[in-house]
């Protein structure tokens, strides 16, 4: 490890994140024009309320050219229930009209649009005065920033910075279902813990699961942790809120990436840890076909069209529940599944994939009896196989069992895909859906930049940083 490359690279990075001026300004400035739209409409209620900026930018870790904005509305109503809510929203939708804002759902409604160019977020929240008070996950982020601005020095900001896209570019960033990855709350704490970018990724790269990571100190025993947060692969107590698992939507796949990359990037730093690049000339539509077929694997999935406007995190969670019931039902059929990805565009279409060892089994399979001393399984087994035209058998195995060869109910895994779709894609959301080899995708491959990489990724296994 050499903490000379290290540093310049870590230079050279800063060089490209930290926001021009102007655009922190800009930012400012569309917060401050949001504010003057949703005023009128707070000053009907007969509540107090406080309109604030949280997230990235109220806190001074925001990434050049990844600027949002997070404008939440703080009301003091202790009436505050959906339906309420929902009529709040839909009066500010009004006055914000001009922006097309797109109206989505967490724990509670909010509104989102883009500004020049910036998305912002309006977010209503019950003003809760501690955190004793808090309702839900959005009540409490006003907390979150009061404790990062009271933690976070000048210096540090910087050091979040490229934490933030250390994470984006190994792709463990942020704590949606699509990602389960590490928020930007959760990467704020790391450095705040830590000290600076290098010792977070020294520390990263110590890790094992189930790791603890406590402002706190609440405990001296791992069991203690683990019993009150559940064995989750990383465990760091809200400092704010002592009962929640800051890190609890870390899978355990993002938090081992996290973890190999902190070693990979300490062995043998480099940008591409940061801003992993794609050879353009692997990119063609045949390099893609004929890199699978010359490990001759077979790729088959669903390509499906979902209800616009559904949430991105609902919809994920669907997609995913779908691509597990996918596996299982496979595998319940003999198909070995290698591995499988979901891409979305977070809009009305998706691609589930799974790479199979082989498309086509043999038509049969061998299926065991009972042994033959269990007379009344032998008659029952006799009675439906001995005589069946399907069925190769039975005989005796070494072992004293009864055997057949047995016809399959499906020879491909298109096929179980096809006939085990209303299974499989049982979804609130989905629309409609085509079961899809990998040459069905050619024209989606070729017409969409971000499935491009995405399929590229898939099919190349390794990640790029790597």
């Amino acid at each position: 490890m050499s903490l000379e490359n290290i540093r310049s690279v870590c230079e050279e990075v800063l060089s490209r994140v930290i926001p021009e001026r102007e655009e922190t300004e800009k930012a400012l400035r569309i917060f401050r024009e949001v504010s003057s739209y949703l005023e009128p409409v707070l000053n009907e209620l007969k509540y107090p309320y406080k309109i604030t900026l949280e997230g990235s930018v109220s806190r001074g870790t925001h990434l050049r050219d990844d600027t949002d904005l997070d404008v939440f509305i703080l009301i003091r109503y202790e009436g505050m229930r959906r339906e309420w809510l929902e009529g709040l929203i839909n009066k500010i939708a009004v006055v914000l009209d001009r922006f097309k804002p797109k109206k989505l759902y967490a724990s509670h409604p909010y509104l989102r649009f883009k500004v020049e160019g910036i998305e912002v977020d309006v977010v209503p929240a019950f003003m809760a005065l501690n955190v004793s008070e808090v309702r839900t996950a959005v009540d409490r982020t006003v907390f979150h920033t009061n404790f990062v601005k009271s933690r976070l020095s000048k210096d540090q900001v910087n050091e979040v910075r490229l934490l933030k896209r250390f994470f984006k570019g190994i792709e463990v960033y942020g704590a949606e279902i699509r990602t389960e990855g590490f928020s930007g709350y959760l990467t704020e704490l790391l450095i705040i813990y830590y000290g600076d970018f290098i010792n977070t990724i020294k520390g990263l790269s110590t890790w094992t699961p189930p790791q603890v990571v406590d402002f706190l100190k609440l405990y001296e025993d791992l069991k203690d942790y683990v019993r009150l947060y559940g064995r989750k692969p990383l465990i760091l107590p809200d400092p704010v809120d002592s009962r929640r698992n800051v890190a609890a939507a870390l899978s355990m796949k993002s938090f081992s990436t996290a973890v190999l990359a902190a070693k990979m990037f300490l062995e043998k730093p480099s940008l591409k840890f940061f801003y992993p690049q794609v050879d353009v000339s692997e990119l063609s539509w045949d390099n893609i076909v004929s890199y699978i077929s010359s490990r001759k694997t077979s790729i088959v999935g669903y390509l499906i069209h979902y209800l616009e406007g559904t949430s991105p995190d609902i919809i994920w969670g669907e997609l995913k529940k779908c691509l597990r019931r996918g596996i299982n039902v496979l595998k319940s059929y003999d198909f070995e599944v290698l591995d499988t990805s979901i891409w979305c565009d977070e809009v009305n279409t998706a691609v589930l994939l799974y790479e199979v060892p082989q498309e086509e089994l043999t038509p049969y399979v061998l299926h065991k009896g009972p042994k033959v001393f269990r007379d009344v399984e032998v008659r029952r087994f006799l009675d439906k196989y001995l005589k069946s035209s399907d069925v190769v058998g039975p005989w005796i195995s070494d072992y004293g069992e009864l055997i057949i060869l047995k016809p399959r109910k499906y020879k491909t895994s298109l096929e179980v895909l096809l006939n085990e779709s209303k299974v499989i894609l049982h979804a609130k959301h989905i629309v409609n859906y085509k079961v899809v080899k990998l040459g069905d995708l050619a024209n989606l491959y070729l017409g969409n930049d971000n499935f491009k990489i995405w399929l590229y990724k898939f099919t190349h296994k390794k990640p790029l940083w790597l």
